[in-house]
């Protein structure tokens, strides 16, 4: 429930005005009565909340979407001065009052004219308005930075699924010159992908269940196209399915290795794939064998495809600081490394 209300910016700015009222009428209450200790800082919070929200909650708002933030800095300008004359004219009325008894008069009291009441009083109306319009850009920055961050996962994550589709639908269109059966059963597995892409793949987390289940499926699919030309080897070890993850994050690696893999008619190849999940944390490794002869240019390419390079930048935008990935290669292997902090 804390947390909650810590999470909603309308409540942080509440409880911020809460806090600030209740010191201010604490600092007045030590000064005088109680009835003109509430008075004064009833008059004086009144048009200082409307002034301030008004400038940090609308003016702010529509200035920066509009980039006319040197008309901002003239009207924040100007309503601090604002704020500051009614301030000094709360504070000279007040003055008035305590002279003519209505209420009783501190006895540290000393007299002061208008323009010094509005000079002393004009650091207090620019401080409270620059904290508050700087909460708020601070809110509005983040927004569009979050905006601009899903932009780019959607972008990223349709540069992976048509890609992955269009691989499926060509195996099946070739199966289907040579097995009906198998190129059936090619169209079963691609139904479950397919509704999983569809689905799934739209959501902000998926868990890792659904996740780990939709790699199997494609793998089976492979391992159905390669028949005894290929080696496929998988270990799961999954103690928490209900772990939340980024859906079609761990994809392109699976379909890396399957789009490289040795292709030699002396060699079998092989592709190995482990995912081991331990607590707050998932490691998956993904071997497979290549051909020497392109030994010496494969890093380039398999390390920089367009699908390796779209999961990096969605590890970086995703998990700034919760992951680690390690591509290997030697003259035979090629190897990448990921651990994953949920």
């Amino acid at each position: 429930m804390k947390n909650h209300f810590f999470r909603s910016y309308n409540n942080i700015l509440l409880l911020i005005w809460m806090v600030i009222i209740s010191l201010v009428f604490i600092n007045f209450k030590n000064r005088y009565p109680l009835s003109p200790a509430l008075l004064l800082t009833i008059t004086i919070f009144v048009p200082t909340v409307l002034i301030t929200h008004f400038l940090s909650n609308r003016l702010l708002k529509t200035m920066m979407h509009a980039n006319k933030m040197k008309i901002f800095l003239f009207w924040f300008l100007t309503l601090s001065f604002l704020l500051s004359l009614i301030y000094a004219l709360i504070d000279h009325g007040f003055r008035l009052l305590l002279e003519r008894g209505i209420f009783s008069q501190p006895p540290s009291m000393t007299k002061s004219t208008l323009l010094l009441q509005f000079m002393s009083a004009l650091p207090t109306p620019i401080l409270i308005n620059l904290g508050f319009c700087g909460l708020r850009f601070y809110y509005e920055h983040t927004k569009l930075r979050e905006t601009h961050l899903k932009s780019q996962l959607h972008f990223l994550q349709q540069q992976i699924n048509p890609h992955f589709m269009f691989n499926i639908l060509n195996n099946i269109h070739v199966l289907m010159q040579k097995d009906a059966d198998v190129a059936s059963q090619h169209l079963v597995k691609y139904a479950d992908i397919l509704r999983y892409q569809l689905y799934g793949g739209k959501q902000q987390w998926v868990t890792l269940k659904q996740e780990i289940q939709f790699l199997k499926d494609v793998i089976d699919m492979e391992t159905m196209r390669w028949g005894e030309a290929l080696e496929v080897k998988t270990n799961w070890q999954i103690k928490d399915e209900n772990k939340s993850i980024q859906p079609l994050l761990l994809i392109p690696f699976v379909e890396n290795a399957f789009k490289h893999v040795s292709r030699s008619l002396s060699e079998k190849g092989f592709v190995h794939i482990s995912a081991k999940q331990n607590n707050q944390s998932l490691y998956l490794e993904v071997r497979n064998s290549k051909i020497k002869a392109i030994c010496t240019q494969s890093k380039n390419n398999l390390a920089s495809g367009i699908g390796l390079q779209n999961i990096k930048e969605r590890l970086r935008l995703l998990y700034p600081s919760k992951h680690i990935l390690k591509i290997n290669e030697s003259a035979n292997t090629y190897e990448i490394q990921l651990t994953l902090q949920f």
